[in-house]
Order: C-alpha cells, then sequence, then structure tokens
C-alpha cells in the first residue's frame, strides 16, 4: 500500500502538478505582499497608476500565451527524439518572429504614447516606457518559458515564479522606501522581469551552439498549420468565461453588473485551482505522443485530477453558498447571488473539463478541436444576446453548451486516441 503510494506520487502528473501548484501559490502569496505593501505605502491616486500599469501589461501578455502550445507541442516531440539541433532551429525561428512582432509593438506604444497618457491619465512618461519595455520583455521571455515547460523543467519554473517574486517584492519595498515612488515599484517590476529572463536561459543555453545545425528545415508552413487552430482554440475557451461577464456589463445596470462579475469571479476558483494539471498534462501528453506511448492513463487521471476538486468546490458552493461568498467577497451586497453560486459552479466544472479535454487534443495534434470550440463559443454569445432577462438563462445557456461540447469531445475520444500502441 505504501509502495503504491510512492508510486502514485512520484507520477509525473502529480509531482509536476504538485510543484506548479505550490510554487505558484507561494509566488502568488509573495506577489500579494507586493501590492499589500504599495497600497499601504502609496497615495490612492499612485497605486491606481500601479493597477493600470499591471492591467497594461497583462493584455498583450494574454494574447503571447497563444504560442505556448504551438512551441510545447513541437519542442516537446524534438525534446523526446534528442534533437537539439531542430529545437535550436525552432527557436532561432519563432524568435525572429517574436522580436520583429514585439518591436512593432514597442515602436507602436511609443508613436501612440500621447493617447495612452491622456487614457490612463498618467503624465509621468517614464512609467509608460517602463511598461513599453516590460511588453517587449514579455513577447522574447514567453519563448523561454515555453520551451521550459517542454523540456518538463518545473522545477526551474518554480525556481523562476519564486525569484521574479522576491527581486520584485524587495527592490520594490526599497524603491519606495527610498522615495521613488510608484515609479520606483514600476522599476521593480521592470528589473525583476528582465533577471528572470536572464535567469531562463540556464536550462536551454545549448540554443546557443552554434554547431547544431539541423538536418531538416523547420517548415514555416507546418508552424502556421498548428498555431493558428491552436491560437483560435485558446480564443474560444478563453470567450467561454469573458463573453458572457462582457455582455451582462452591457444588457444590466452596473450594479448588477458587478453583482455577476463577482459570481464569475468565484467561479473562476475552480478554474485557478485545476488550471496547473492542464500545463503539466500538456507537455507530458506531447513527450509520450512523440514516443508514440500509450497516454490514456495520463489523461484519464488529468480528468479525474481535475474533476474531483471541481465537484468538491460545487458542493461547498451549494451547501454554503453564503459563507462562500463572504469569505471570497466579504461584502454582504453579494449575498443576491446565493441562488446562482452553485450552478455557476457546475458551470465552470463544465469549462474546465472542456478545457482540458481540448488542450488534450492539442497535445496530440487533433488542431480539428478548434472548430466546435469557436461554434460553441459564438453560440454562446448569440443566445446570451437573444435569452438574458436573468441571472439563470445565461447560466443555463453556457451549461448546455460546455457540457454539448465535453460530451462530444469525450465521445470522440477513442477514435482521436487510436495508437500504434
Amino acid at each position: 500500500m505504501k509502495h503504491k503510494a510512492q508510486e502514485f506520487l512520484k507520477h509525473p502528473l502529480i509531482y509536476g502538478s504538485s510543484i506548479v501548484v505550490i510554487g505558484g501559490l507561494v509566488a502568488n502569496f509573495i506577489n500579494f505582499l507586493f501590492n499589500l505593501f504599495m497600497s499601504r505605502n502609496l497615495i490612492v491616486s499612485d497605486y491606481g497608476t500601479l493597477a493600470s500599469i499591471v492591467s497594461l501589461i497583462g493584455f498583450p501578455t494574454l494574447i503571447l500565451t497563444a504560442l505556448t502550445p504551438l512551441v510545447v507541442s513541437f519542442a516537446g516531440e524534438y525534446f523526446v527524439k534528442g534533437q537539439l539541433a531542430q529545437i535550436r532551429g525552432l527557436y532561432l525561428k519563432v524568435l525572429k518572429f517574436l522580436f520583429a512582432l514585439g518591436i512593432l509593438v514597442f515602436l507602436s506604444f511609443i508613436f501612440f504614447l500621447p493617447s495612452i497618457s491622456s487614457f490612463f491619465h498618467i503624465n509621468n512618461r517614464l512609467i509608460l516606457l517602463l511598461a513599453d519595455f516590460m511588453i517587449f520583455l514579455a513577447f522574447m521571455g514567453i519563448l523561454n518559458l515555453a520551451l521550459l515547460q517542454a523540456k518538463l523543467a518545473f522545477g526551474y519554473q518554480l525556481f523562476l515564479s519564486l525569484l521574479g517574486a522576491v527581486v520584485k517584492l524587495i527592490l520594490g519595498i526599497l524603491l519606495v522606501f527610498a522615495g521613488f515612488s510608484v515609479t520606483g515599484a514600476v522599476w521593480a517590476m521592470a528589473i525583476s522581469g528582465f533577471v528572470l529572463y536572464i535567469f531562463s536561459f540556464y536550462p536551454i543555453k545549448f540554443i546557443f551552439d552554434k554547431k547544431l545545425i539541423s538536418d531538416s528545415i523547420i517548415n514555416t508552413k507546418e508552424l502556421f498549420k498548428y498555431g493558428v487552430p491552436s491560437a483560435l482554440t485558446l480564443l474560444g475557451l478563453t470567450s467561454f468565461i469573458s463573453s458572457d461577464v462582457v455582455l451582462v456589463k452591457h444588457f444590466f445596470n452596473p450594479h448588477t453588473a458587478g453583482i455577476y462579475a463577482g459570481l464569475s469571479l468565484l467561479g473562476k476558483v475552480i478554474f485557478y485551482i485545476t488550471a496547473p494539471i492542464m500545463g503539466v498534462m500538456f507537455p507530458l501528453i506531447v513527450q509520450k505522443h512523440g514516443k508514440n506511448e500509450n497516454f490514456n492513463n495520463t489523461f484519464i487521471l488529468s480528468l479525474l485530477l481535475v474533476l474531483i476538486p471541481s465537484i468538491m468546490i460545487t458542493a461547498v458552493y451549494f451547501l454554503f453558498p453564503s459563507f462562500s461568498i463572504l469569505f471570497f467577497l466579504k461584502k454582504s451586497e453579494y449575498l443576491i447571488m446565493v441562488p446562482y453560486l452553485g450552478f455557476f459552479g457546475i458551470f465552470m466544472s463544465l469549462y474546465c473539463l472542456l478545457h482540458i479535454t481540448a488542450s488534450f487534443y492539442l497535445s496530440i495534434k487533433k488542431t480539428s478541436v478548434y472548430i466546435p470550440i469557436i461554434l460553441g463559443a459564438v453560440m454562446q454569445i448569440i443566445l446570451i444576446t437573444f435569452y438574458h432577462q436573468t441571472f439563470n438563462e445565461i447560466i443555463v445557456i453556457s451549461i448546455i453548451i460546455t457540457f454539448l461540447l465535453v460530451l462530444g469531445l469525450l465521445l470522440y475520444y477513442p477514435h482521436a486516441a487510436k495508437k500504434r500502441f
């Protein structure tokens, strides 16, 4: 029994997920301390400026994550076969694209700097230039992080997360106490991002070896053939948990829209807790697929690791809705959403199953999964546009569409997973 428990804990999915979850929790706590310190030591207007900068940087970063499945999928198979030259070739090809795109965004940001300054009410141009630098850094850094994921370097990813968070916190405290206020806080973010980028090269330093010459040219057409459907799949998945909030904001008054936003936030707790499973499963199955190994157990275990906590949290939302709302949101005015919380938990649980199932199909290069995902996302928008009298209508629409998609993708699984085992 003890031996089986040890084997279970050593399973790459369990081990990798544990590292990502624990590391993420610690890093997020340190980031929380950074925000807590800034909220207490900056004047309200300066803290608002800092929050705007974080949002400004975050948006292009979300777009860049669409490249991660592309890099992980191809690099994962190259790592399995020991084809370091191919990885170097892939890295240089994608880097050229990201560098060109990053420069374009960087220069566009500078060109529109007066408009951005006016829109966010930030007169300090240095802060905006630092934000521009961090966005460019994100374009460069996403490739390194994707390679680390493909390499299954979960421990080093944990190290980077902690390093960036600690450097940002320490520098932020020192610079704010030195009198640099919000500029010091933004400098701390920029420097920590640069430090993280430099350290991210260590496990993949072989890409600088010019002796590695690929025996075949990296097919750009093949990259686009995988990358575009992959990006569309992630776009559709993101739409499922953002379009409803946007449409409610449009159709309802600000107070009611705020209540729904709180409901959505509580629902996303399920996603945040299960998301590391998806991040670990993807490169594992990519490598198993590349080795022509059986990946059924890994996928089934991933589904269970997502399903079990999702059911548990949803059950808590049904049994203790008032406690859950007050625990997370603190304000009693949110208690109006008590009747909806459990059902929203069902929607988010189905969404998490949909997300991991779609990720599985991308990991074995069944990219046509984007078609039902996009159609489902569009259907959700259309139906909510016509039927939005109550929260119940909106939630039921989301539940039905995600359920049908999950059911369809799981029914297709036996056919899609046919391998030469």
